[in-house]
């Protein structure tokens, strides 16, 4: 039987085109038989195989349901036995109630389990929606009266072990809270509300007896850089996603850090670092580009604790052929393995563009915010404007990865974006040698059956398994945006939620672009671009402009800052490529921070130049 290298499926359509080291069989041969095998029985294989591909990639690249939150992110819990809640980074968690009770004099005295572990240093403590402050362990009056005249008592542990028993709820409840009551290993928090007359009680209470929550830094972490990473007392508390998937994995899975860590430490070391490079920010200054704030039961599945934490960092882990995990962060890198017809046994391949079903176009990108009380709100959507143009239809997914920053999130939507809507991708089972892709991220992949290309380039593995069959390895593979990790500030962070009672500015209206006509550059191999174009009169303009072949998926960006006011403006863009139709964008940006629309396109034929 000839071998089955390929498959296009048109997959809204169902419309299937097998390729075979024999040449090409249409559906209309589909009965024909080679080697005593029907095509119609190879096609149905490949078909087989490729929807379960497809299935595969959908939730490697992030398309199913988000990882798990505990309900303490938002609310008090009220269980007979609730799960234990550990968290990253920095977040807002209540507890879960592990004592009400009313003492004699009347004051009511809750006691709530926050979290499981020793935590680093409490950020800010509240009341319902309120932020206070304390004065020893009394609260602060509110500016309409709230809490007044001492009402509120606040007290808290930071999960130490051996702990420390609340003194004023054992005086409060001698019978039923002890010194045993130390809760060793728990952050706990104990509110004592005194009893006040009926007519002040809203004055006093406006929203009842208010729920107690805190935001903080949760667990300390170790350091792959450390000379002994298992070494709790070198531990630090860190926003590193890799770091604290490193803690987890040592911590909450019983990880062994001699086999799984320590052979592979230089990947954790590259990653941990790609998570702290600086990333520009638009109102000046910079922030990690990864940070993670995520929290987690201890009853979740290890799997969707650790697809959590490696989504906050676009990150990937898989275990390379002697069991030590080898872990990237989300930035691309040069592939060092290539893959071509002398690895593979069979692949089916998708290449013909995404369909409605599966493609994506707004991506709706949620964060924790500081600014909103540690809250969990929507910034900016991700939008290809182009593609919902093409299609007309806006097909849209979200994002909530447990990250701080609306920033970091929008690159992160950038990144699945790219992934979810590459042109080509499928599946790759290879022979012995193609173990080689065992550990890589990246790759160069080469399909090419009697002479055609189907495919050349890198490509991104989303997942590999063990192909006891050929003794090699199957894996789904997406091409890979060489580009992806390029990021203009100014245009693409978009803008966080809003807050308080902040007034949306007027949106601004994108450019005209009047003219646009290329030159040769000096050594004839390339191109400029002068664009003109019908600007606002106002001093305070930065100018962007971009540029793609129109075959292209990927705009190349450029910013002006130096551009005198004008109601015509002319930028030079390039260098771009001769003997080609280019396709060319112009925006702009006030000093006040907003960003206008692009421009229509305007394309630009360089073939007949001088």
């Amino acid at each position: 039987m000839g071998r089955t290298v390929g498959v296009i499926i048109a997959i809204g359509a169902a419309v299937g085109l097998t390729i075979l080291s024999g040449g090409l069989a249409t559906a209309a041969a589909a009965g024909a038989t080679i080697g005593g095998t029907t095509l119609a029985a190879t096609s149905a294989l490949a078909l087989a195989a490729t929807a379960y591909a497809v299935q595969a990639t959908a939730t490697a690249l992030g398309l199913g349901p988000s990882a798990p939150k505990p309900d303490t992110t938002t609310t008090t819990v009220k269980l007979p036995r609730p799960p234990r809640i550990s968290g990253y980074g920095i977040s807002r968690l209540y507890g879960a109630i592990i004592l009400y009770e009313t003492a004699y004099d009347g004051t009511a005295i809750d006691v709530h389990a926050v979290h499981d572990g020793e935590i680093d240093q409490i950020v800010q403590r509240y009341l319902g929606d309120d932020a206070i402050t304390l004065t020893g362990n009394v609260v602060n009056e509110g500016t309409d009266g709230r809490y007044k005249d001492g009402a509120i008592s606040f007290y808290e542990t930071m999960g130490v072990s051996p702990g420390t028993p609340f003194a004023a709820v054992i005086a409060a409840l001698p019978t039923i809270w002890t010194s045993d009551h130390r809760g060793d290993g728990v952050a706990l928090i104990a509110l004592l509300s005194s009893p006040v007359k009926s007519k002040n009680f809203l004055d006093v209470y406006p929203n009842n007896i208010p729920s107690p929550s805190i935001a903080a830094q949760w667990q300390k972490c170790p350091d792959p850089y450390a000379e002994d990473p298992t070494d709790e007392s070198g531990w630090t508390w860190t926003y590193n996603p890799i770091r604290q998937l490193m803690h987890y994995k040592l911590v909450r899975e019983g990880e062994d850090f001699a086999t799984k860590f320590a052979p592979t430490i230089a990947f954790w070391q590259a990653a941990a670092d790609i998570c702290e490079e600086a990333v520009d920010l638009k109102a000046g200054g910079t922030e990690d580009r990864y940070r993670s704030s995520v929290a987690h039961k201890h009853t979740d599945a290890h799997a969707q604790v650790v697809a959590g934490l490696l989504s906050t960092c676009d990150g990937w882990i898989a275990p390379r052929s002697d069991g030590a995990l080898i872990v990237y962060a989300g930035k691309y890198y040069e592939p060092t393995v290539s893959i071509g017809p002398e690895h593979i046994v069979a692949y089916d391949w998708q290449g013909v563009g995404v369909d409605d079903d599966q493609a994506v176009n707004e991506i709706i990108c949620s964060y924790i915010s500081a600014d909103h009380d540690y809250n969990t709100v929507e910034c900016d959507a991700w939008r290809d404007e182009e593609d919902i143009v093409d299609r007309g239809q806006v097909l849209s997914d979200s994002l909530d990865p447990q990250v701080p920053s609306w920033g970091q999130v929008r690159r992160l939507a950038k990144r699945k974006m790219s992934r979810v809507n590459a042109l080509y991708r499928g599946t790759v089972t290879t022979n012995v040698a193609g173990r080689i892709v065992r550990g890589q991220r990246f790759i160069n992949l080469d399909l090419t059956e009697a002479g055609t290309t189907f495919y050349s380039g890198p490509a991104e593995i989303t997942a590999v398994t063990r192909n006891m069959a050929t003794g090699g390895v199957t894996f789904t593979w997406a091409a890979a945006d060489p580009n992806i990790d390029a990021w203009n500030a100014a245009t693409e962070e978009g803008e966080p939620a809003a807050k308080g009672d902040r007034v949306a500015l007027e949106p601004l209206e994108a450019p005209e672009i009047t003219s646009a006509s290329p030159a040769l550059t000096g050594d004839g191999l390339s191109a400029q671009i002068l664009v003109a174009i019908a600007a606002p009169d106002r001093p305070d303009l930065t100018w962007y402009a971009r540029w793609k072949k129109s075959t292209d998926a990927i705009w190349n960006e450029a910013s002006y800052s130096d551009i005198d006011a004008s109601t015509s403006v002319e930028l030079l863009v390039g260098l771009v490529p001769v003997d080609s139709m280019v396709n060319v964008q112009a925006s702009f940006g006030t000093g006040g921070g907003q960003i206008s629309p692009w421009s229509a396109t305007v394309t630009v034929d360089t073939t007949y130049i001088t």
